[in-house]
């Protein structure tokens, strides 16, 4: 965007920008999205920033009646083109940096952490490590803001060491301390630990909750008509967690139950990158609208959410036992492995919860010869295994589906579709589109008369670079 566009989003406060760029005042020392109801600011006290992460490093503290910070989500997708730097942002945003150095995030990345640096700074205009403090902060107000926790568990939670710590940072950033800051909105504290997750109003939770309940993974999910819940383990913690829905406030509601909070980050941001809360829709229905195919598994005119998976891991695996049966059948061999894992929650999770998913290393030990896999497959399955433990394939969100496709499709027994459905739902890639899936040969199939593999990819090209809603609109269309 030029300085024109972003001076005539701000003087009409243009909503659609909100998140695209933010502006401060140099009068004030405060910064706002484009859409901030606050009077007007002369242009020539006006400055432009891409990231909110330049905004305060200018020194600018987060306008406090458009809450930027909060009203906008930051980490909505990845804001580089270079995947590496992509990736390191996403491990900050789910809190690596408040367990790990700098140099562990570097090396798990294959790089030296100057290099790391000197590519945020390249890239972003800033930091690794002064993202991980910003994004500490902000995590902090938004639980300051929207639950009732103590300030000691807030503080735990957003990765801080010690509450003088906490204190120091956040009045460096917000000019208050969080006491001041919570008594000034009237929150007072609770034991409810219930966070808040903004989505646009045209957001379906019924429709994906009717997607995941047909796929739900007995013992580990839990999908009732009103409600998503599931186990969780991460490399710090374990519990469980539940989603309700509040349109009323256009948000979802996720309560975690886990003995440590400091899971919280993590879990927030994977239950927003699952429920697929951060695309810009509106660029997908300008592109579909109008396609006579994609129309039909529209709702409302609208492009249905992609339901991505918690754990990519995981997916993988269900997507490799659901080779060539059905939903119902793969779902059944999954819930053969769980119990095969063994791997059972604590007593006071709810009846439905009983079990955690095996995670890689588990999984490559357990013996699997008597759940009724035949003999190719499990053998499929432990390759596929080995190949995420040793790194010939990776589960990242961040890398191509080009790069993707060209590991996980040299396995043997990984054909076509299991790397683009495990593309498109495990790590969410906009672009995956599975062609042979008969639901989607169903959709483009005229008078009976289906269409050929190179038909059915030479349709699909006009969907680019969003084939993976298009599947999704294909699906939609057959009515269940």
């Amino acid at each position: 965007m030029t300085k024109q566009e972003y001076s005539r989003a701000r003087i009409s406060r243009d909503s659609n920008f909100d998140g695209k760029f933010f502006f401060a005042v140099k009068t004030t020392g405060i910064f706002c999205r484009p859409s901030c109801p606050s009077p007007q600011a002369k242009e020539e006290n006006v400055l432009y920033f891409d990231s909110i992460f330049k905004a305060l490093e200018a020194g600018f503290r987060p306008c406090l009646r458009c809450s930027p910070d909060i009203n906008i989500e930051y980490g909505a997708g990845y804001p580089s083109s270079h995947s590496q730097v992509n990736e390191a942002v996403r491990m900050i945003y789910d809190g690596y940096l408040n367990y790990h150095s700098l140099t562990e995030l570097a090396a798990g990345l294959g790089i030296s952490d100057r290099r790391l640096r000197q590519l945020f700074v390249e890239r972003l205009g800033v930091p690794p490590v002064k993202i991980a403090r910003y994004h500490k902060a902000m995590f902090a107000r938004k639980m300051l803001l929207m639950t009732g926790s103590s300030i000691t568990d807030i503080a735990a939670a957003s990765g801080f060491g010690s509450l003088r710590q906490f204190n120091d940072v956040f009045k460096s950033i917000f000019n208050m301390t969080p006491t001041a800051m919570r008594k000034e909105r009237g929150i007072a504290a609770a034991d409810s630990a219930t966070l808040i997750l903004k989505y646009c109003r045209n957001f379906n939770f019924k429709a994906m909750l009717s997607f995941l309940r047909e796929r739900a993974l007995k013992g580990v999910e839990l999908v009732t008509e009103d409600s998503y819940s599931r186990t969780f383990r991460t490399s710090e913690a374990q519990g469980y967690f539940t989603v309700t829905d509040d349109p009323d406030h256009s948000s979802l509601k996720l309560a975690i139950h886990s003995a440590d909070i400091k899971c919280f980050m993590e879990i927030y941001n994977r239950v927003r990158r699952m429920f697929d809360l951060d695309t810009d829709f509106e660029i997908i229905c300008d592109l579909f609208r109008n396609d006579q195919l994609l129309a039909k598994g529209m709702v409302n005119g609208l492009v249905p959410g992609l339901p991505k998976a918690f754990d990519p891991f995981e997916h993988m695996v269900r997507a490799i036992l659901g080779q060539q049966v059905s939903v119902k059948a793969a779902t059944t061999m999954a819930k053969r492995v769980v119990e095969a894992g063994g791997l059972a929650s604590v007593d006071d999770f709810p009846d439905g919860l009983e079990f955690f998913f095996p995670g890689p290393q588990e999984l490559a030990d357990l013996d699997l010869s008597g759940i009724g896999l035949t003999r190719t497959r499990h053998e499929t399955l432990l390759n596929a295994v080995q190949a995420v433990n040793d790194g010939r394939v990776s589960l990242s969100v961040n890398q191509s589906l080009n790069d993707f496709y060209r590991d996980f499709s040299a396995l043997k027994g990984i054909g076509d579709w299991t790397v683009h459905y495990v593309a498109m739902r495990g790590l969410g890639l906009p672009d995956s589109f599975p062609a042979s899936d008969l639901g989607v040969i169903k959709a483009l199939t005229v008078d009976g008369v289906k269409p050929s593999p190179a038909q059915v990819l030479n349709l699909a090209e006009k969907w680019r670079p969003y084939r993976s809603y298009a599947t999704l609109c294909l699906w939609n269309s057959l009515g269940g």
